[in-house]
C-alpha cells in the first residue's frame, strides 16, 4: 500500500499562506460577503468574531509548538535580539491586571501574541530576501483582487456616500489602511524592482493603481518618502560609505536633519498634498481624548479596554464610536500610559538599530535598507494612524517580521569532519535548498 508523504516545506508554505491570508484580511473579506448579521460597530468591535479567534489561536499555537520543539526559547541570542519586544509584551501583559475590562484586555493580548508568534514563524523559516518579495507580491495580488471586484462588484470595492464617496478600498474594510499597506508592498518590492524582476514590477503596478483609485495622499507620501529614502541609503551603500561607521552615521545625521526640517514645515506639506491642518479632524479627536489620557497618564486603562469603559461613553456621546484614537502613540497611552509608550519607543529604536547594523555589516544591504526605511515610515505613520501595536493591522505583522531576531532554521551551524576536523556543510540541506536562491 502506497503511503502519501507530505514534505515539511509543503506544510510550512501552506501554513504561511493561511496565516498571511488571514492577517491581510482576505479570509475576513470573503466570509463577510455571505454574512447577513447586522450588529452595531461597538458590539462588532468588542465582541469579536469566533472564527477570527480560532484562526488567531492556530497562528499562535503552531509556531509556539515549533519554537518549543527546536528549543528557540533556550537560546540567549533570542532574548538579546528581542529584548525590547519582550519588554513591550510584558508591559502590555501587566496592563491586564489594572484593566477596566480584564477579560477584554486578555483576549486582545492573546490576539497580539498571535501576530508576533506568526511573524516569528516566518522569520524563522525564510530568508529576509524571500520574505520581502513574498509579502510584496501578496499585497500586489490582493490589490489585483480588489481591482477585479471593482469591475464585477463596484458596490463592495468603492465607498458609497460621505466625504470619501467613490474612493477605492478594495477588499479592505478601511480605505486608508488598504492604501497604506499597498504603499508598503511597493516599498518591499523595490530591491527586486531594481533587478528588473517582471513579477515585482507587475505586482507593484497593481498596488500603485489601487492607491491612485483610493485617492490616498498619505499612501502617495509614503511611496515618495520611502523611495527617496531608499535611494539615499542605497547610494551610500553603493559608494561604500556604510563600511565606515562614522561616515555612515554622519550621512544618516544629515538625513535626519532633512526630516526634522520637513517636519517643521509640515503645514506647508499638507497644503501641497491638499490636506487640512486638522488631519481630517484627527486633532479634534485627540483634543477630546486628552482629558482621559491625563487622568490615567501613568498606567492607562488596560490594553484595548478604554473603548469598553465608562469614560469612553462620554467621548462616544460627543463624537461617536471610532474604536481607536487614530494615533498609535495616543492609543498606547490609553492602553498602558507612559510606561507602555516608553516601551514602544524603545522597541522602535531597537528595530531601527537592528537594520542599521545589518547595513553597516553588509548583510543583505539592499533588503535591509528597505526594511530600515519601512520601519522609519511606520514610526511616522503611527502618529496619524493606529498601526503599532494594532493586532488587526497588516502593517503590524510586517513590522514584527522586520523587528524580530531569530537564528533561522536554514542557518545551521557548520559541522566538523571527523577525518580532518575542519568545518563542513551539513548533509541534509535539501529541505531548505529553495531558501538559498535569491529572490
Amino acid at each position: 500500500m502506497n503511503k502519501l508523504e507530505v514534505r515539511f516545506s509543503t506544510l510550512r508554505d501552506a501554513f504561511t499562506l493561511f496565516g498571511l491570508l488571514f492577517y491581510f484580511q482576505v479570509t475576513s473579506f470573503f466570509l463577510g460577503l455571505g454574512n447577513a448579521v447586522d450588529i452595531d460597530d461597538v458590539a462588532k468591535d468588542l465582541e469579536g468574531n469566533v472564527l477570527n479567534q480560532v484562526c488567531g489561536l492556530i497562528t499562535l499555537l503552531v509556531p509556539l509548538f515549533l519554537f518549543v520543539r527546536h528549543k528557540v526559547f533556550l537560546s540567549k541570542s533570542f532574548y538579546r535580539g528581542n529584548f525590547f519586544l519582550l519588554a513591550f509584551l510584558i508591559c502590555v501583559a501587566a496592563s491586564i491586571f489594572w484593566s477596566d475590562d480584564p477579560m477584554l484586555s486578555f483576549k486582545r493580548y492573546i490576539a497580539m501574541l498571535s501576530v508576533v508568534s506568526f511573524a516569528g514563524f516566518i522569520v524563522y523559516n525564510y530568508r529576509i530576501e524571500r520574505i520581502a518579495f513574498m509579502l510584496g507580491c501578496l499585497i500586489g495580488a490582493i490589490a489585483l483582487m480588489g481591482l477585479i471586484f471593482a469591475v464585477i462588484r463596484p458596490d463592495i470595492a468603492f465607498i458609497a456616500g460621505g466625504i470619501r464617496d467613490g474612493a477605492f478600498k478594495g477588499i479592505f474594510a478601511e480605505k486608508n489602511a488598504g492604501a497604506r499597506i499597498n504603499a508598503v508592498g511597493i516599498l518591499l518590492l523595490l530591491p527586486t524592482i531594481r533587478q528588473r524582476n517582471p513579477l515585482a514590477i507587475l505586482y507593484a503596478l497593481f498596488s500603485l493603481i489601487a492607491i491612485g483609485l483610493a485617492q490616498s495622499a498619505t499612501a502617495i507620501a509614503l511611496i515618495v518618502a520611502g523611495a527617496a529614502s531608499y535611494w539615499y541609503f542605497l547610494t551610500l551603500v553603493r559608494l561604500r560609505v556604510n563600511r565606515s561607521m562614522m561616515a555612515f552615521f554622519g550621512a544618516t545625521l544629515v538625513y535626519a536633519l532633512i526630516c526634522v526640517f520637513l517636519y517643521g514645515n509640515y503645514t506647508l506639506l499638507l497644503d501641497l498634498l491638499g490636506r487640512d491642518s486638522s488631519l481630517t479632524d484627527r486633532t479634534l479627536i485627540w483634543e477630546l481624548l486628552s482629558p482621559f489620557i491625563d487622568d490615567k497618564f501613568l498606567k492607562g486603562y488596560g490594553y484595548g479596554a478604554f473603548w469598553g469603559s465608562d469614560d469612553a461613553e462620554i467621548f462616544i456621546k460627543r463624537w461617536g464610536y471610532i474604536g481607536n484614537a487614530h494615533s498609535g502613540y495616543l492609543e498606547t497611552l490609553l492602553n498602558g500610559g507612559v510606561i507602555q509608550l516608553t516601551a514602544l519607543i524603545l522597541l522602535f529604536a531597537q528595530a531601527l538599530i537592528k537594520q542599521y547594523r545589518s547595513i553597516t555589516s553588509e548583510q543583505s544591504a539592499q533588503v535591509r535598507t528597505c526594511a530600515l526605511v519601512i520601519i522609519g515610515l511606520f514610526v511616522m505613520t503611527n502618529y496619524v494612524a493606529y498601526v503599532i501595536p494594532n493586532y488587526r493591522s497588516a502593517e503590524f505583522l510586517v513590522f514584527c517580521i522586520l523587528a524580530l531576531s531569530f537564528r533561522p532554521a536554514h542557518a545551521t551551524r557548520p559541522q566538523q569532519s571527523p577525518a580532518t576536523g575542519r568545518a563542513r556543510a551539513p548533509g541534509p540541506a535539501k529541505a531548505y535548498s529553495k531558501e538559498k536562491t535569491s529572490c
